[in-house]
């Protein structure tokens, strides 16, 4: 129960035993005063009629002491009356019956004393007899019971409006320790750079602070580490001169391309002037160069997306390219060579420009080795040069699928409800336990079922991606019952994210679907955490309000600080153990990645571990589970034989 609750609580306590008190209190004290009034009144009618009574019963006239009796009686606080007399010939008694307008069970718990007063009648030297009155307590208890209602009335309302003004100056008084809790939780699940209003609460203004510090603390504590793992993974995988990736962490970019279901192409750049220009300028003048030529390949994107490049060799280039059509890949590696030209054209009046730069390209096609592909680009490059043209663009093998027919098989099967099927692998922790099982797509085309490899690079490229997710959902929503696994991975394509629309939707789906959520974990790659920053943080934000968990796939591929993770705080990071089987990287840049992650107490979770001495290897250097061919995938459900 929260303070605010717990206060509000024993207010209310205390106001309920207040006003009970005071109840009690002021009902009693009537009821005390109507007892004395009616024992005074009722001494008060004893004497009176004591001496009224004289002649009649002198006369034995017990007609006319009975009118006498009555017509004095009536109305007032006595229910039985007996006179006795010897002059009479018998006593009169009789009782005047009045019933009262509280309930019984008011009468019950406040009862009215009765009272009984005697008065002997005068007669000279000898009493002529008694009369004996008795009260009515009736009257008594319905001017109890109005006085009841009007004091709980006013009881009532005064707590209900004390409460109200209560609670409105405990909401304000509390709204500062309100503001620290948050903060307190934002410090766990969100970013803690900004500090909190100081509060005009005495006793909380040192608390105000010390969290403000804290969360400063913390954030400069974050950042420092991933400054310094920045640092670590620039001096292992970052040519010092150019500032591109070195040969190390191009070969582990392609390696982790190779692996995953995308498309795209690999290709190799030469720029020869370079060794003119040393020859020329020097080291100074190459280097410049180069740094120029860097820029300038950064700053280039394919179909909306940034390429990849490195530096291999003195004057060599590797460039990792998204999926693109022939003609816009051609045009794209015509628009590179054109650029880098006019950097190195050192005479702007030369009627011709000389060809600086050639680029041999070739597409990845299935079962291809980064060997296989280096060396198709390598050969392509060199049959470039040898034809004096700048770009030069490898054919694509006889078993190569046209992206048409695969468009057309994908639409279809997007259509029907059973046109996608799933298998899962498994993501364990060092002890064994499982985190999730990670859903990879089948697509059924007739009683053929193709890989994910073979069909999502074209689903990407035609931009299929949102339709294709929202078609798994789907899947996922029809069948979570007869799904074993306690909880599932989907990791979601670029174009849900990149459209307002898309976006928007898979948000109310979610919200639809509270049942599913509770056993999802979705991810996202850390190219499209990049990119789309706001609506990832956004998405994680809204998914485990219904249960899910969110993670990021292709943790630390990109030469960047991590400040990233800061803001969405995941709830695990895969990264590829390419990354943790290298020689060349140092184990301190390593432990560094697991320790960053860890800050944000985010999982680390190494994919495509192949043995136990790979999954020996992650767990020394701090990882916390791994993914791959050990704990190989199965089907998602339980099938019908």
């Amino acid at each position: 129960m929260s303070l605010s609750r717990r206060l509000f609580t024993l207010m209310l306590l205390v106001l309920l035993v207040f006003s009970f008190g005071i109840f009690f209190i002021q009902v009693n004290n009537t009821r005390d005063s109507l007892a004395e009034r009616q024992r005074v009144e009722l001494s008060n009618l004893a004497q009176s009629l004591s001496l009224a009574l004289v002649p009649h019963v002198e006369l034995g006239d017990a007609a006319s002491a009975e009118t006498l009796i009555r017509a004095t009686l009536d109305g007032g606080y006595v229910r039985d009356i007996q006179l006795e007399s010897v002059a009479l010939p018998a006593p009169i008694a009789f009782d005047i019956t009045r019933e009262s307008q509280a309930p019984e069970w008011f009468q019950q718990m406040i009862p009215m004393p009765v009272e009984t007063v005697s008065r002997e009648l005068p007669g000279g030297w000898a009493s002529l007899g008694t009369i004996s009155l008795t009260g009515e307590p009736a009257q008594g208890h319905d001017d109890l019971w109005k006085l009841a209602k009007r004091l709980g009335l006013w009881l009532l309302l005064g707590g209900l409006l004390t409460l109200l003004v209560a609670s409105l100056v405990m909401r304000r008084l509390l709204r500062p320790l309100d503001r620290l809790s948050a903060r307190l939780n934002e410090m766990e699940t969100q970013r803690f750079d900004a500090p909190l209003e100081e509060t005009s609460v005495k006793e909380l203004r040192g608390i105000t602070s010390a969290v403000n510090r804290l969360g400063q603390r913390l954030h400069t504590q974050f950042e420092a580490q991933a400054a310094q793992l920045a640092r670590l993974q620039r001096q292992a995988e970052q040519d010092a001169v150019s500032g591109l990736g070195n040969r190390g962490y191009l070969n582990r970019a392609v390696d982790e391309w190779l692996s995953e279901p995308l498309g795209g192409s690999f290709a190799l750049l030469r720029v020869a002037q370079l060794e003119v220009v040393y020859q020329e300028q020097g080291y100074k003048g190459r280097d410049a160069l180069l740094r120029a030529i860097a820029q300038r390949l950064e700053q280039r994107e394919l179909a909306g997306e940034p390429i990849v490049a490195g530096r291999l060799a003195n004057h060599d280039f590797g460039l990792l390219l998204p999926e693109a059509d022939e003609s816009a890949l051609q045009a794209f590696l015509k628009g590179i060579t054109e650029d880098i030209d006019r950097l190195l054209d050192a005479n702007p009046m030369a009627n011709s420009r000389p060809i600086g730069c050639v680029i041999g390209a070739a597409r990845r096609e299935p079962g291809m080795t980064r060997t296989q592909l280096f060396t198709v680009a390598d050969t392509t490059l060199l049959q470039a040069i040898e034809h004096g043209s700048s770009v030069a663009l490898a054919e694509e093998g006889d078993q190569a699928r046209p992206r048409g027919e695969w468009r057309d098989v994908i639409e279809q099967s997007l259509e029907r409800p059973d046109g996608l099927d799933f298998v899962a692998q498994p993501v364990l922790f060092n002890d064994g336990s499982e985190l999730h099982r990670e859903l990879f797509a089948r697509l059924r085309e007739g009683d053929q079922l193709h890989r994910a490899g073979d069909f999502l690079p074209v689903v990407r490229h035609f931009r299929l991606g949102a339709r294709f997710d929202l078609h798994a959902l789907e899947w996922l929503a029809a069948h979570v019952d007869g799904i074993e696994a306690p909880r599932l991975a989907l990791n979601l394509t670029e174009e849900t994210l990149d459209d307002e629309a898309s976006f928007s939707g898979l948000i109310s789906w979610l919200g639809v679907h509270p049942r599913l959520c509770k056993r999802l974990d979705i991810e996202v790659s850390e190219s499209i955490a990049l990119r789309h920053l706001e609506r990832v943080k956004l998405l994680f934000r809204r998914a485990r309000r219904l249960g899910a968990r969110g993670g990021i796939d292709r943790f630390a591929r990109e030469l960047k600080e991590l400040s990233y993770l800061e803001a969405l705080r995941p709830d695990y990071v895969k990264i590829d153990q390419a990354f943790f089987k290298r020689d060349d990287v140092d184990t301190e840049l390593l432990q560094s990645l697991c320790m960053t992650a860890h800050q944000v107490e985010s999982l680390v979770i190494v994919t495509r571990v192949e043995s136990e001495q790979d999954q020996a290897r992650v767990m020394s250097l701090g990882a916390d589970g791994y993914q791959g061919y050990v704990a190989p995938a199965v089907d998602v459900m339980a099938r019908k034989p």
